[in-house]
This record gives structure tokens, sequence and C-alpha cells, in this order.
């Protein structure tokens, strides 16, 4: 994956789920999740899909516009 995951934090936030929400569901460390928001990391495609599911939007949602 190229693109980073600039709408992540807004879209996550407007759903009003805290970063431990989200990493809870996916099973992994908040900090890990952090990473992603911030740019540090990128999930692979699998992640990526689960976080869509999870924040209730399309993957293309969640990448750089």
């Amino acid at each position: 994956m190229a693109k980073k995951l600039t709408e992540l934090k807004r879209i996550r936030k407007a759903k009003g789920l805290t970063q431990k929400d989200v990493a809870e569901k996916l099973g992994i460390a908040t900090h890990s999740y952090t990473r992603y928001e911030c740019g540090v990391r990128r999930p692979n495609i699998d992640k990526l899909l689960k976080i869509a599911n999870i924040l209730d939007v399309k993957a293309s949602d969640l990448l750089e516009k």
C-alpha cells in the first residue's frame, strides 16, 4: 500500500471510538494502532479491511484523497 491513511483518525473520531477501542477489535496493541494513524506503519491489506469493517466504511475511504 503506497498511500498514507490520512482519513483514519478523522473517521475513527467521528464514529466516537478511541484508539484503544479499535486496537482491541483488531486484536493488536494500542501503540501498534497508533502507528497506523501517525503514518509510522501501514497495515497490511487484511488489517486495512478489518479497520474499514470496524469503522463501517470502505477501505478506500481511509486512504489519502
